[in-house]
């Protein structure tokens, strides 16, 4: 009882969509009936009066050449075949139209769900036990409840009506035949019309209780939410592991690029950037870069390479902030990074090579 009152806040869209792939959808089997009430009666406006009339027609011969025929099981056979092909266009077009009536309105209802958790055998529903303790909870308390209240309906509706049609229903033997067809047949379809339209009104309302009582027992405790939003975003300590992981990889790539290096300029201890540059580049590459700790590894293998360190503060800075690794210096910075490389050159002993201007691009 705690654990359900716990359950406060409205389900999510990840668990309602668990809930739908489970089959537990918003399903109202009174709509479907209803409508399929409602829809016999239309239907017994058309194929049904034609059925009546091919019937009356059947019966009628029949009475008219009894009498004179020879009663075998031939002529049983014949007659029989005859009645059945008569008959049986409308009766199948009455058929098929409540079938598909009664599919189209499933489907409306369910979206089109295919539910194949919900398709196999399931041993616990021969468990009488567990039947007893279905009939007997609240839930089935409510739907004995629902359908007497259903039933009464119905039938005071029927009532009502047959009652005002007494008279008329009385007078059906001062007809002939077929007009006493056709008034009955009439009388129906106004009954199937009366008890469908007031069963629509029990259908919204059934409609709206099951809605109700789904969205009642998808709801969540705020638990299950936080839960939830883990599983969906990920555990944060998780990422924080990842993505250290994915740092430390690529700084492992970072540093293997510092032995290609051409000059590695510091900060002289806070910051280290190791630059590439060689005839043939448009402007200098920053390979790799890094404060601190990575800093000092960066002198450490640019030492161990016999790669040129050189202090120069307001160009470390300048590059720290503003070139990613991988890129090329900015422009403004060439004048400042060709003394850089001359030094360098000079101290190897080389001839120094400056950055290349790059030339202007066709707008």
């Amino acid at each position: 009882m705690a654990d359900t009152d716990n359950k406060t806040e409205a389900p999510t869209s990840h668990r309602l969509q668990e809930a739908r792939d489970e089959g537990q959808v918003v399903r109202s089997q009174e709509l479907i009936s209803a409508i399929i009430i409602v829809m016999s009666a239309f239907l017994l406006r058309g194929p049904g009066k034609n059925m009546a009339l091919a019937f009356q027609g059947l019966v009628t011969n029949l009475i008219v050449e009894l009498p004179g025929a020879n009663v075998t099981v031939e002529w049983l056979r014949g007659t029989a075949i005859s009645f059945a092909l008569q008959l049986l266009p409308s009766f199948s077009f009455i058929v098929v139209g409540l079938m598909l009536t009664g599919v189209v309105v499933t489907l409306a209802q369910t979206q089109f769900l295919w539910a194949g958790k919900k398709i196999g055998f399931d041993f616990k529903r021969l468990n009488p036990l567990e039947g007893f303790k279905r009939i007997f909870s609240s839930h089935g308390l409510f739907e004995v409840l629902r359908s007497l209240l259903k039933l009464g309906w119905v039938s005071w509706i029927a009532y009502g009506f047959l009652r005002s049609s007494f008279v008329e229903m009385i007078a059906f033997n001062q007809f002939d035949l077929p007009n006493a067809v056709s008034k009955f047949a009439e009388m129906c379809i106004s009954l199937a019309l009366r008890v469908g339209g007031m069963y629509l009104i029990l259908a919204a309302a059934d409609y709206a209780y099951q809605r109700w009582d789904l969205y009642k027992n998808l709801k969540m405790s705020k638990e299950e939410i936080k839960q939830e939003h883990k599983r969906s975003e990920g555990d944060p300590l998780l990422k924080s592991r990842i993505r250290s992981m994915q740092r430390q990889m690529a700084r492992g790539h970072m540093m293997q690029n510092v032995a290609k290096a051409t000059v590695v300029v510091t900060n002289p201890t806070h910051l280290a950037i190791a630059i590439e540059y060689h005839e043939g580049m448009r402007a200098p590459k920053v390979l790799a870069k890094g404060p601190y700790r990575v800093a000092e590894r960066i002198v450490k293998l640019a030492k161990e390479n016999h790669i040129p360190v050189v202090q120069n503060i307001p160009v470390a800075r300048a590059i720290f902030k503003t070139i990613d690794i991988g890129q090329e210096i900015s422009s403004d910075l060439y004048l400042a990074m060709a003394e850089i490389l001359a030094y360098v050159y000079k101290i190897r002993g080389k001839a120094p090579l400056s950055p290349r201007t790059p030339e202007p691009q066709p707008i």
